[in-house]
């Protein structure tokens, strides 16, 4: 009997080593991916199309808050409209509203698609510590940090919002032990005045985020490895936009600036760029497929950056939907559907204080990405 125990833990083990090489070589998407997809299809659709940013820009700042009182934005509209009005408004309820949709896509989640979506979401998280941290750096009120929080990601709305009222460095950073950005921000000064500039911990807070979030992604199957290659593009496209910031600064070469693991560009090379003149720096990116993207901007006698940065944001935004369309029963067309969202949220707010401010249309139009 002993014996025949044993033959059966054998078999048992030969089996589920045997699955975990199918696994491996084969691997399963785990998640609820046709109800989840059908979801977030179906919220693409609440979306504002492309030629409803021209209308918006021949409206004033009430007549922008009834029209987006009657769509998608309602709820968040009427909630907020006794204490906002104007640009405040806008902002506040289409940010709430992005959080609130954002979080509802990871509760209807399950499995390893949950992690995935939870993981790229974790963005927010980053964001919403920088919010704090140069909200205390800048002296501003509690009230005004808390305003221009976004909980979308993992940190929940409360946590965050007791994060404000910690009034020392040291306790933030002891309150954020236990996730991944506690160790970070460890050597942040206890004190505010002894902090020079954040932007040493700002830059490892995302190359902190990116790392975790590959690792999430599994290189197999075909889906998985195009969302991993979009995160990595991700990479590249940030990187570039601050290539494009930060050229010609010396002292910036003191620390490293890019994060690693883009698809196309390494650090040494990105680094070895700040240094170049624009025609020099374009042949480098020739190898990059956004590289059309910006030499249409770049490549005249006087290169507008603010509008390479904008051609390659618009790329990117594209890979995204081709990916979805490629594979709509996947994770692409949550990306896909999270980005633009991002991108609506961003547009509106763009459009709102371009029109408080005064600018021309036409300039307000060129720093959309649609």
């Amino acid at each position: 009997m002993f014996s025949g125990v044993r033959a059966e833990m054998s078999l048992g083990e030969t089996y589920r080593a045997f699955m975990k090489k199918v696994r491996d070589r084969l691997p399963i998407e785990r998640g609820n991916y046709p109800y989840v997809t059908a979801r977030v299809k179906a919220k693409k659709a609440l979306l504002l199309p492309k030629d409803t940013y021209v209308k918006l820009l021949q409206m004033s700042i009430p007549q922008i808050a009834r029209f987006l009182g009657e769509g998608q934005y309602r709820e968040e509209m009427l909630a907020l409209g006794t204490r906002y009005s104007g640009v405040d408004l806008l902002e506040m309820a289409t940010r709430n509203n992005l959080a609130k949709v954002f979080t509802q896509i990871i509760e209807f989640s399950e499995s390893g698609l949950r992690e995935m979506i939870a993981r790229f979401l974790d963005r927010w998280d980053v964001w919403n510590i920088k919010t704090i941290l140069r909200g205390k750096f800048c002296g501003a009120t509690e009230q005004e940090i808390v305003e221009d929080i976004i909980p979308a990601g993992s940190l929940s709305k409360e946590f965050l919002e007791e994060l404000v009222t910690l009034e020392k460095i040291g306790d933030i950073v002891e309150a954020l032990e236990g996730t991944i950005y506690g160790l970070v921000l460890i050597g942040l000064p206890a004190s505010l005045g002894d902090i020079r500039s954040l932007a040493t911990y700002e830059d490892i807070l995302d190359k902190v985020y990116y790392e975790y979030l590959l690792e999430a992604v599994p290189p197999t199957p075909e889906p998985s490895r195009l969302f991993h290659n979009f995160v990595r593009m991700e990479i590249d496209v940030i990187n570039v936009k601050t290539l494009l910031r930060v050229r010609g600064i010396e002292e910036i070469l003191e620390r490293q600036i890019f994060i690693r693991q883009g698809l196309y560009l390494t650090q040494d090379e990105l680094k070895e760029m700040v240094s170049m003149e624009m025609p020099a720096l374009l042949e480098r990116l020739s190898k990059a497929p956004f590289h059309s993207a910006l030499a249409q901007y770049l490549a005249e006698a006087e290169p507008r950056l603010d509008l390479g940065i904008r051609s390659i944001e618009k790329w990117l935004l594209n890979q995204a939907a081709k990916g979805a369309n490629l594979h709509p029963l996947s994770i692409l067309p949550v990306l896909d559907y999270i980005i633009a969202k991002t991108k609506e949220v961003e547009n509106i707010r763009i459009v709102a204080r371009g029109k408080a401010s005064g600018l021309n249309t036409d300039l307000i139009k060129e720093m959309l990405v649609i």
